[in-house]
């Protein structure tokens, strides 16, 4: 099975230049902990991804002044693990493994964002074994020193 049989297709994104208040206001609204960053709307390229966590540590945690006028770039993440809709799902979960990440954004050979894919939608969604999930989550789960953010510069499954 492939990644564009459960994949979330055209997630709702951000610019760079965009506010830490917009990215929370869009994941409140959307009901998610990620927004893709892409350099502009209508090019839809990948820029980065802005995370929970990052506002957190990177607004809140820093003490900076109103989240209204702080730009995502400020806070976001520019090492970002992607795949293409083409990708197997076994190896999507392998490289959530490997970089310790619940979510892998799709991208197209241009690294145009398509879509996002999360470790809930393979499991839910996906024919992937309980096993494996469970694996993947185990992983994932696992300390590291970067425990949210990537460890490769750039990864990415074709």
């Amino acid at each position: 099975m492939q990644v564009s049989e459960v994949m979330t297709t055209n997630p709702t994104c951000c610019v760079p230049a965009d506010t830490a208040q917009t990215a929370a206001i869009i994941m409140r609204d959307e009901d998610t902990g990620i927004v893709p960053v892409v350099q502009s709307k209508s090019s839809r390229t990948l820029a980065g991804v802005v995370t929970d966590r990052d506002l957190c540590l990177g607004v809140l945690a820093e003490s900076k002044p109103d989240p209204a006028n702080i730009p995502i770039e400020q806070c976001m993440t520019a090492k970002v693990i992607t795949c293409t809709s083409d990708a197997d799902l076994d190896d999507v979960l392998k490289l959530m493994q490997e970089n310790q990440v619940r979510r892998v954004l799709v991208v197209d050979g241009g690294n145009t964002l398509k879509g996002i894919v999360s470790l809930a939608d393979l499991m839910n969604r996906g024919e992937v074994s309980k096993g494996k999930t469970r694996e993947t989550l185990e992983s994932i789960s696992k300390p590291s020193d970067e425990a949210s953010k990537p460890r490769a510069e750039s990864a990415k499954v074709k």
